[in-house]
């Protein structure tokens, strides 16, 4: 396979409105409006466009570190309004545009790469003004991207319908992927969706399946004492998985580890109504990290060669 293969598996490229750097304050900055903007039309809740990291994160590249100092300069500069539903575990991203328009109408010497009144590019001019470019400018990394990171795709559906072709298309779903080059390029994946770029191996599934256990019980366990209580959907294991991998190669956690912090969150009576899955466990974290840091290390003491999933890993905590 040659290199140039491998970018098959990046997704699309990301476009943004280079003219609007110096207004936000960052490339960065630019990068997430471009996003949110771009979905702002698409969505029909009054809140905005709902986004996880993971899926940020899949579609332009920026980490989460990154996500949270761009999210900062809009937030700051009134562009960005944020609603967290705590409960739902989600925030949506709304764009305020009369904000936007008065910053786009304030005066800014020296503006780069001239553009009309409203900032907007069109795909040739895009590509004229990202040419003139210098190599640092065109993509912001950070250092901070991991080089075994393979991105998922945008979980929306996207149709030929709901594309303007006048704006910039920041990323979408591969139409064309198929299975079997997917699960060429992927060997070790035992469930996954090619479509949304999802996958999962073996022990990825059984650590999202045990997972899917835990939470079920503790559905279960509260209807006893209230009938209305229903039992979660079965969870979309290609999502569960890739999270649960994405927690391996990118944040660099085992197996053993994420079902432990999620074993000692679904025991807290805090902690086990707000940490439901694999990627709500991931988001939290390095708080739970901090929340049971105290428990004494013999607690979790295990031989090193013993396997994540045997019963003498299991013994202190089924």
């Amino acid at each position: 396979m040659r290199p140039s293969d491998l970018l098959l598996d990046f997704g699309r490229p990301v476009a943004y409105y280079p003219g609007l750097v110096k207004r936000f304050g960052s490339v960065n900055a630019v990068i997430f409006f471009s996003q949110i903007f771009y979905w702002q039309d698409k969505t029909d809740s009054e809140l905005g466009v709902y986004k996880s990291s993971e899926d940020i994160t899949a579609e332009t590249g920026l980490s989460y570190r990154e996500q949270l100092t761009a999210r900062k300069h809009l937030v700051k500069r009134g562009i960005l309004i944020e609603t967290d539903r705590r409960l739902e575990h989600k925030i949506y991203y709304r764009i305020d545009c009369d904000q936007l328009d008065q910053i786009m109408t304030q005066p800014i010497d020296n503006l780069p790469n001239a553009q009309s009144a409203i900032g907007e590019s069109h795909n040739g001019d895009l590509a004229k003004q990202q040419n003139e470019q210098s190599p640092q400018d065109k993509f912001d990394g950070g250092g901070e991207t991991n080089p075994q990171f393979d991105p998922t795709e945008i979980t929306t559906e996207i149709t030929t319908e709901n594309i303007n072709p006048s704006c910039p298309v920041i990323s979408q779903p591969d139409q064309n992927t198929n299975d079997n080059s997917f699960v060429a390029r992927h060997p070790d994946a035992v469930v996954f969706s090619a479509k949304k770029r999802q996958w999962g191996t073996s022990d990825d599934l059984l650590c999202a399946q045990w997972i899917s256990k835990r939470v079920t019980e503790l559905y279960e366990h509260a209807s006893e004492s209230d009938d209305d209580i229903n039992p979660p959907k079965e969870p979309n294991w290609a999502l569960w998985a890739n999270d649960v991998r994405l927690m391996r190669t990118i944040d660099g956690r085992t197996h053993r580890q994420i079902c432990r912090l999620f074993d000692r969150a679904n025991k807290d009576p805090f902690w086990c109504k707000n940490i439901l899955s694999p990627s709500t466990l991931r988001k939290q974290w390095d708080k739970l990290v901090l929340k049971f840091a105290e428990i004494p290390q013999g607690e979790d003491c295990l031989p090193a060669q013993a396997h994540w999933n045997s019963p003498e890993a299991w013994e202190n905590t089924l």
